[in-house]
């Protein structure tokens, strides 16, 4: 009885050791029409939460970005190896999750507050204002800043560990894209 206790044990060490999390940001276009990301990353890798992280983006777009950005989004969280599909979920108002979400800065202006209060200096330099609904003029973007990671939420704590696997097809007017993004979170120490 000892004997497979330990083999169980040992098993779930080993799951665990080899299900570590990304160790750089994945992105894979599933489709995009018009708007194309050249570079996506985000460090530190696993994103750490509270904390900060340095976001570098490059993306280009056929026409300036402009209107409610209209997202569809699915996730799968791995923990220890296994692959659990994330629901869509209303937590004190909010979808959250694997849910379509009908004006996505709004729920970010939403979530975090007014964006615009603080937005960052590389974001107003290349005409952005970080209001809704969403204007960015350029239709060539590259830009590479620090922002702050909030805590998260006590009802959402068990959704913000593991690898994320994301699956995001967003449209804004007749702009259209679709990424599968790969990252991992863990609650800083």
């Amino acid at each position: 009885m000892v004997s497979n206790s330990f083999a169980v044990i040992f098993m779930c060490f080993v799951t665990y050791a080899a299900s570590q999390t990304y160790q750089k940001v994945t992105l894979k276009d599933c489709g995009s029409k018009n708007v194309k990301v050249n570079r996506f990353d985000i460090q530190p890798m696993p994103i750490l939460h509270p904390g900060k992280v340095t976001l570098s983006v490059d993306i280009s777009a056929t026409e300036p970005i402009r209107g409610v950005i209209k997202a569809d989004v699915k996730l799968i969280r791995t923990v220890s190896g296994i692959k659990l599909p994330v629901s869509c979920y209303i937590v004190e108002g909010e979808q959250v999750g694997s849910c379509n979400y009908p004006d996505l800065c709004a729920l970010m202006q939403r979530l975090t507050g007014d964006l615009s209060q603080d937005c960052h200096p590389s974001l107003v330099e290349n005409g952005i204002d970080c209001t809704c609904p969403v204007y960015i003029p350029k239709t060539a973007l590259d830009i590479i800043f620090e922002t702050e990671i909030p805590k998260v939420p006590e009802f959402a704590n068990w959704l913000a560990v593991g690898d994320m696997d994301c699956n995001l097809k967003a449209t804004v007017g007749n702009l259209a894209a679709c990424y599968d993004i790969g990252f991992a979170m863990k609650p800083a120490k």
